[in-house]
């Protein structure tokens, strides 16, 4: 979990920095997605709900906002993952196209009912594509990492229990 904080705070102070067209990665959800891939449904929670906390201290957005998105992404991903055989690359391309959907239209909608006013068109073209693409490419490196980290720690628990 304390790569969740490291990613909160990467996320809060320099990824405003790199954003094009108003997108950015979004690395706490992508830490998220590629933990609960793997997971017990209770540790994905508990990684989608640290996650959520972590980011959401660290923004403007009201304490709890990400919490909801990321716990819908990782119920996705439980149902999905009991459905299939292995995971492969084109369904962990699904599954992270997916997942981007669910997340950003759940953040768009509570935003909605905060009672702040979007421009849905604009918002889905300037926000939700960019950050689409930068996921799709950070991903990747994201998910190598955590899925070596995962293993280790499941190693590790074996180990010890």
């Amino acid at each position: 979990l304390p790569l969740l904080a490291l990613a909160a705070i990467i996320q809060a102070s320099v990824v405003p920095h790199i954003r094009v067209l108003g997108g950015g990665p979004d690395l706490v959800f992508l830490m998220v997605l590629a933990w609960a891939i793997h997971a017990p449904l209770e540790e994905g929670v508990v990684w989608a709900f640290t996650g959520g906390i972590l980011q959401d201290l660290m923004s403007a957005a009201p304490v709890g906002m990400s919490v909801v998105g990321l716990v819908l992404v990782v119920f996705m991903v439980y149902a999905v993952r009991g459905q299939v055989y292995s995971v492969s690359l084109p369904l962990l391309a699904a599954l992270l196209l997916a997942a981007v959907a669910v997340q950003q239209v759940t953040l768009l909608a509570l935003l909605l009912l905060t009672g702040l006013r979007l421009d849905i068109v604009r918002d889905l073209n300037y926000v939700v594509i960019p950050t689409l693409a930068y996921n799709l490419v950070v991903f990747w490196p994201v998910y190598v990492l955590l899925r070596r980290t995962q293993r280790r720690y499941a190693t590790d628990r074996r180990f010890f229990s």
